[in-house]
């Protein structure tokens, strides 16, 4: 008897056995089946199956139904998917269906797709054109197949009709033939096509990447826009000449229109875009295509490092260092560290690009793990027209100081477009009183009294006014006065008042903004007419903004008092990337930043000598308190109605590590749990256990031992457990 082990769509660490009938088609690992699952139906994945011939003693199910014949995953990936659910803890049901196409989680069949081409037969080639002169439509197309075939799918491409081929085939002097996709293979032409110089040196990193024919990393930076496209146009085209696909990771969507708009100019073929606003059946037949080998290039987001490619030659990442890359679900993995293992698993190279590379990649090259490329070039270091204005020393209103407002009204005058940048902070505190609603003003400038909670005190920013927090309200005499946070939404009319006569957009919700888009009512980013912006970091990553002259970063103080101590990291490489919001006018771009910080060593190190000294500083103190990229630190999420629970899970959790980790006698640390300020669901508790370990091999042996151990108590099955390997 046959028994397939299945995994189910369930957020569960579990596979299930069950027995499959002689009388249906034999399994296949990779394809979909209908199994029964308690009082239900329910489609699973086969990832394995074997034979037993003693099954008396084994009370498994039957298989209902199998729906694919072939499997809908490569050898590569599931082998991938099964590591990662293992090495990252994640559910092994959710993973493989959440990278498949939403048609494909359901029963949908997948059709047999053929192709049709029309060939000339003998009596064709034969025959005299002469007879054909007065209808020349059947003359010309005569003429095209003594030359060449043709699909149906290019008719019109070289202005062909299906009506005057029938005609001739029912003449007999051509024929048409039906060819499985796969069967046909897909390969690239060149001719036609634009011609671009390449140096010796590009030429010469080109051929020590593709020469090797096996796996690996190379890192690419401190390249210009120009070499960057050369070097890169010279690479992909020597993929494609050895009829290998090449997948374009990208962390945002707007980059995968600008990129896929830029190579249909230097190469004749269908580019392939995947992305999450695809629609179900457009996703599932690039799916399609791409399984079949017939798109060479593919443009995608995160998700496509899990595209079931025929024959991937390369992956190119752009932006490695980007946060984006981090997957905040269940299954807490970075794509960019999933691209470098599947590059591995299919033994070919892979290009990390970034022009500020993670701290991670560097120290993989200081390992040897990752290679340098070094493109021979006037590489200038580049420096902003920027700016820092100490808050201790300014005024400030409404989270503007009067030196940014005073450089918005200069720049106005001269016509040009500003953008100012909120960060963290779009909201402040006031003390409100909760039957009429009086709010404490200053006297001088008239401006809402801020609270201090700590000190029970209220202060002007603006006047650097201190008084003693009121007990009562000064209106109505009520006692009843309450803390409020107020948000930059709710000051718009203030906010007006510093800019007469100026357009100000809100622009705090991305949902809103694309409803907004959709309906046609939003203002071009594009339009040369002066308007300030107020927006968030996540916005802003995910627009352009080309006209922008003027960038005002409020309230960078955030990432100095932030409890992640990668945050000074993740500021650098944002700052350094604000050039990449206007495209152009690069030299004309003006960065104001407000900040309490005045005289940080980081923020001067920052501006004085740029991003790669500013690392160099960092990497060395982080290998004198043993800080990540030189140890691993992981997080271990409890989540359930009743915090107790919380606890003690991870309390146990941290005793069984602790004990473990005596035997192995290697370094750990563990931070007691305590509540996450991070992860916030109104109706569950959330507690976090950080743990601190020297070596990554030794972690990984002792925290697999620890897993299984916390699988026989019951504690595990009340809470709900999220790891999280690599925090960002």
């Amino acid at each position: 008897m046959i028994i397939v082990k299945v995994v189910l769509p369930l957020p569960i660490r579990q596979c299930f056995e069950y027995f499959m009938s002689d009388k249906m088609c034999p399994p296949v690992i990779g394809s979909r089946i209908v199994v029964p699952f308690r009082s239900k139906d329910i489609i699973g994945i086969i990832i394995s199956f074997y034979t037993n011939t003693n099954t008396k003693n084994l009370n498994l199910k039957y298989v209902k139904s199998l729906i694919d014949t072939k499997s809908l995953y490569t050898n590569v990936l599931l082998d991938l998917l099964q590591w990662i659910s293992k090495n990252y803890y994640c559910p092994i049901g959710s993973i493989f269906f959440s990278i498949l196409p939403k048609l494909l989680r359901n029963n949908h069949i997948i059709k047999n797709q053929y192709i049709y081409q029309w060939t000339i037969t003998k009596k064709g080639q034969e025959i005299d054109l002469k007879n054909f002169i007065k209808k020349q439509k059947q003359f010309k197309t005569l003429m095209f197949l003594k030359k060449n075939n043709i699909l149906t799918s290019e008719l019109k491409k070289y202005n062909l009709s299906e009506f005057i081929l029938k005609k001739l085939e029912e003449q007999e002097l051509c024929k048409i033939k039906k060819y499985s996709k796969p069967s046909l293979e897909y390969k690239y032409i060149c001719d036609n096509e634009k011609n671009f110089f390449v140096n010796k040196n590009i030429l010469f990193h080109i051929n020590n990447i593709l020469i090797r024919r096996k796996f690996a990393s190379w890192l690419l930076t401190k390249v210009n826009l120009y070499t960057k496209v050369k070097f890169y146009l010279k690479l992909i085209r020597s993929v494609l000449l050895k009829n290998k696909q090449v997948l374009i990771l990208v962390p945002y969507i707007k980059d995968i229109n600008v990129i896929s708009v830029f190579l249909k100019k230097f190469f004749n073929i269908s580019i392939n875009i995947i992305h999450s606003e695809l629609s179900n059946i457009q996703y599932l037949n690039s799916w399609m295509k791409i399984q079949n080998g017939e798109n060479l290039i593919i443009i995608g987001s995160n998700k496509s490092v899990f595209l079931p490619f025929l024959k991937l030659g390369i992956i190119i990442i752009f932006e490695e260092h980007n946060l984006n890359y981090k997957n905040r679900k269940t299954c807490r993995y970075n794509f960019r560290d999933i691209g470098i293992l599947r590059a591995y698993r299919e033994n070919i190279p892979i290009i990390l690009d970034s022009d500020t590379p993670s701290l991670k990649t560097l120290h993989n090259i200081f390992l040897k793990k990752c290679f340098y490329i070094k493109i021979k070039q006037d590489y200038s270091l580049l420096k902003f027209n920027n700016d820092i204005v100490d808050l201790k020393k300014e005024r400030i209103k409404f989270g503007l100081s009067l030196t940014l407002i005073n450089e918005i009204n200069k720049n106005f005058k001269e016509r040009q477009v500003l953008l100012i940048f909120n960060k963290f902070n779009l909201f402040f505190l006031i003390l409100v009183c909760n039957i009429c609603g009086y709010i404490n003003k200053c006297s001088n400038c008239n401006d809402y009294f801020e609270v201090n909670q700590y000190h029970n005190m209220l202060f002007c920013r603006f006047c650097l006014i201190k008084i003693k927090k009121p007990i009562f309200c000064y209106n109505c005499k009520n006692l009843s006065l309450i803390i409020k946070n107020i948000r930059i939404e709710e000051i718009k009319n203030s906010i007006q008042s510093f800019f007469p006569k100026k357009p100000l957009f809100f622009l705090l919700d991305k949902k809103k903004i694309n409803e907004n888009f959709l309906n046609k009512k939003s203002f071009n980013f594009s339009v040369t007419t002066p308007f300030v912006i107020f927006t968030t970091e996540d916005i802003v990553y995910n627009y352009y903004f080309p006209c922008v002259k003027l960038i005002g970063l409020i309230c960078i103080d955030n990432y100095f008092l932030s409890f992640n101590f990668r945050s000074i990291e993740y500021f650098a490489q944002f700052y350094m990337n604000l050039k990449k919001l206007t495209k152009k006018g690069k030299k004309l771009l003006k960065i104001l930043v407000q900040t309490s910080f005045y005289n940080h060593f980081n923020l001067t190190e920052l501006y004085n000598n740029g991003y790669f000294s500013f690392v160099k500083k960092i990497l060395s103190t982080r290998k004198k308190f043993l800080l990540p990229p030189w140890s691993i630190q992981s997080i271990i999420y409890s989540e359930s109605l009743d915090s107790k629970k919380n606890i003690i899970f991870l309390n146990l959790f941290r005793k069984i590590l602790e004990k473990k980790s005596k035997e192995y006698h290697g370094f750990l640390w563990c931070m007691s749990p305590y509540p996450c300020f991070f992860l916030k669901n109104k109706k569950k508790y959330v507690h976090q256990l950080l743990i601190h370990c020297s070596s990554r091999l030794y972690f990984n042996n002792l925290f697999h031992e620890c897993m299984n151990i916390m699988n026989f108590f019951d504690i595990a099955k009340k809470v709900r457990c999220i790891i999280d390997i690599e925090p960002n």
